[in-house]
């Protein structure tokens, strides 16, 4: 379960070394039922706003299984998703921002239940710092963790926000005030949640409600959340913080867990082997989905060998790995095997140390930001010296002939406004000339 569906994402704050380079090798024709795709690293749980189950894995899995406001395409071009609802700017001052979210009549979740405007103010509760802390469910940036101990917190939406979002007397839309412009505020929208399910869950409910049982449910939400009713909240939030944490799904697994939105809905699920993911029979709540798929199957294989291997022995029909030269010349020498390769933004990246950071002990070393000018210079001599070059050379341009290593951390290559991102952000002073002239920089 998500605060936000595609319009909540992080990005590393270091730059990457080079572009990493992924391959996709489909083993066998698209006429299936079935598709089982291969995965790194395993699951560790459903809910993807945890730290401890945030990862590329689990993000991959709840996208199929849920819709919002808007999605990423395949040329990096943020979409608006029309099937399920609009959102535009109301208000646009300099101090008074506001945009409107409204969710289109008919859309519902896995079981049934209607999907309405009250399903998007679970957001707020998750990223607002100072609604946490009115409604008695701790303080995010204290030291004890919050009800809701999740990732969304003390961000560009918890230090804009004012006061609380409004909704409509048809219960379709949510108004957001921002105290000043967002930029990208299409990204800092809510997204839908199946709160009747958090609400029964932490009731202790244990199987799939009536629709009539559903809407009581979300009602008593919104009541909770109104009134900031402390108790319920806190139950609705332990159950969003733990109950989550599975790695097994299975007949004996509540089904209020796996209710979701998106073209596919959960199965089953093999700790640290497998997930299995069905078609939703009640999906609308995103573009119509075509070809004869549906089922599909994430496997887990940590080993790229051992994947490969499972590639060849027709055990996987899509292996996804970070490529080394090696590893591109056993694919290809594969039967039967299509080698694909796109560009990606790998996560591989260096930390410079120079000030204190929370809970630690003040740091003092060579990059500290007391030092002034001195450590700064050196800083930048540090990233002066990083090979970039030679590691794109060695490492990438085997593969794809690709020498141009990432120059921002905020877009991607390809992106509309990177290559005016780049021009402007400095990078320019690390890459200029060659690694010999930098080094005596």
């Amino acid at each position: 379960m998500k605060f936000t569906r595609g319009a909540k994402f992080a990005l590393a704050t270091a730059a990457s070394a080079a572009l990493a380079f992924s391959l996709l090798t489909p083993a066998q024709a698209a006429t299936r039922s079935t598709v089982i795709l291969h995965e790194t690293n395993p699951i560790t749980g459903l809910n993807c706003d945890l730290s401890a189950t945030n990862s590329t894995t689990c993000a991959a899995v709840d996208y199929l299984q849920s819709a919002g406001f808007n999605y990423y395409n395949n040329k990096k071009e943020l979409i608006r998703n029309t099937v399920f609802g609009s959102y535009k700017v109301v208000k646009n001052s300099a101090t008074d921002f506001r945009t409107q979210w409204t969710v289109n009549p008919g859309r519902v979740w896995s079981d049934g239940t209607p999907i309405t405007g009250e399903d998007l103010l679970l957001s707020h509760v998750g990223s607002s710092n100072a609604y946490s802390i009115a409604a008695g469910l701790g303080d995010p940036e204290g030291k004890d963790a919050p009800a809701f101990n999740g990732l969304g917190y003390s961000g560009v939406y918890d230090a804009n926000i004012v006061g609380e979002p409004t909704l409509s007397a048809d219960k379709m839309t949510v108004t957001l005030r921002f105290k000043k412009r967002i930029a990208n505020w299409d990204l800092y929208g809510p997204g839908p949640s199946p709160v009747h399910t958090l609400v029964l869950m932490a009731e202790g409910k244990e199987k799939l409600g009536t629709v009539a049982e559903n809407e009581a449910a979300r009602d008593r939400f919104v009541d909770a959340f109104r009134d900031k009713d402390t108790a319920l909240l806190k139950k609705m939030g332990k159950v969003w913080t733990d109950d989550y944490t599975i790695t097994t799904v299975n007949d004996k697994t509540n089904p209020l867990l796996l209710v979701g939105n998106g073209g596919f809905q959960l199965e089953s699920a093999v700790a640290k082997t497998s997930v299995t993911l069905k078609k939703n029979p009640k999906y609308n709540s995103g573009p119509a989905m075509s070809g004869s798929v549906d089922t599909v199957v994430f496997k887990f294989i940590g080993d790229g060998t051992a994947a490969a291997q499972a590639l060849a022995n027709g055990e996987l029909d899509v292996y996804s790995g970070q490529a080394t030269a090696d590893g591109v010349a056993k694919l290809k020498a594969i039967k039967n095997v299509n080698v694909v390769g796109k560009d990606e933004v790998a996560y591989e990246h260096w930390d410079l140390h120079y000030d204190t950071a929370p809970d630690e002990a003040p740091y003092t070393g060579l990059f500290s930001v007391k030092d002034g000018a001195r450590s700064k210079a050196l800083r930048k001599a540090f990233l002066l010296a990083l090979p970039r070059q030679e590691m794109m050379e060695k490492l990438i341009a085997p593969i794809n002939g690709e020498t141009e290593p990432i120059r921002s951390t905020w877009l991607a290559p390809g992106s509309a406004a990177y290559d005016k991102l780049v021009a402007a952000n400095g990078s320019a002073f690390y890459s200029r000339g060659t690694q010999a002239s930098r080094n005596k920089s």
